[in-house]
Order: C-alpha cells, then structure tokens, then sequence
C-alpha cells in the first residue's frame, strides 16, 4: 500500500514542478487582455467579425435610433407646436391601430398553435408480439410520432424495470401520454 502512494505523490510533485517551470518561462509569451493595447484588443475584436463603438458613437447611435422612430410620423414633424394636440391623437389612434393588429395577429397564432397542438396529440395502436425487445418497441413510438427520442424511453423502460413487464397485444397509446403513462400502458 505504501507504494503505489508514494509513487502518486512523487507523481504530483513532479505535475507541480513542470507547471511551476512553464508558468515562470513562459510569462511574457502569454497574450492576455491585461497585456494588449486598446488598439491591439479592437484588431483582434474586429478580425473576430464584432464592431467597437466608442462611448460617444454608441450615444449617438442610439440617439439617432430613437429620433430614427420618432421621425417615421412625417406628421409629427410638420405639426406647429399649436397643433400638437390633433398629433397626438394621430399617434393615439395609430397605437390603437397597431395594437388592434398585433392583437389580431396574437389571436391568428394562437389558432395555429392549437391546430398544431391537434395535430401533435396523435393516436398510434401499438401491437407488441412475442420476443419484441423494447428497443423495438421505442423505436415504433418514435417513427409514430408518439415519443421524441426512442433511447430515451428504452432508457426510462430499462431504469425502472418495465422492460421486463412488456405485455403481448394492442395497445393504444397517444403523443400527449408520458413516458410513465406509455410504460404503464404496455405492461398491464
């Protein structure tokens, strides 16, 4: 016993000198950000495909985004301030207008979404015969839409001991039933 610990520790003595050696020789080589220009940092940011703003090309850009939205309404712009009012009730209108449009588009997905939903929770009869392994088994579910991934069930079968309860007949299973629920149904 006292061998193969002392072999473990001379080991990790020498793993700690070699490591100690190359960080002492090769400091100056490492390039970090500590030890790059500002210039060199935008170099290698740039050559990465990314864009350096500076704090006051950032503040303009982001003013000129916001006038950008504020100028769309070229109504806006042409109002003396006395008629500021009947511009603002343009603006009031056409936020109503938008928000009745993005509510008519919110309730358009949400019938697409329950079509798709219907059309998700498919029915599958699955005829389990004689000498079926499980993996068979989960590989029919999942070519019937019924699971998403037939090594995860065939796991799930195996872990908690259903695949040797596997019961012969037809069984009626669907896509909205647990992997709890399928295994329950086939070894009744």
């Amino acid at each position: 016993m006292k061998q193969p610990v002392r072999v473990f520790a001379i080991g990790l003595l020498t793993a700690g000198v070699i490591m100690l050696g190359v960080y002492f020789f090769s400091n100056g080589n490492i390039q970090t950000a500590d030890n790059l220009s500002n210039e060199e940092l935008v170099t290698l940011i740039e050559e990465k495909g990314y864009h350096v703003l500076s704090d006051s090309e950032y503040v303009a850009l982001s003013v000129d985004e916001q006038g950008a939205t504020d100028s769309q309404d070229p109504q806006k712009e042409e109002q003396p301030t006395s008629k500021a009012k009947a511009a603002e009730k343009t603006n009031d209108e056409q936020n109503r207008d938008k928000q009745k449009e993005a509510d008519n588009n919110k309730d358009q997905e949400d019938k697409e979404k329950d079509k798709e939903q219907e059309d998700k929770n498919k029915t599958y009869t699955l005829k389990i015969k004689s000498g079926m392994p499980s993996s068979d088994i989960s590989d029919l579910l999942e070519e019937n839409n019924i699971i998403d991934d037939a090594s995860e069930f065939n796991k799930y079968l195996e872990k908690h001991n259903y695949s040797e309860k596997v019961q012969l007949g037809k069984f009626k299973v669907s896509s909205d039933m647990s992997l709890y629920e399928i295994a329950e149904a086939i070894t009744k």
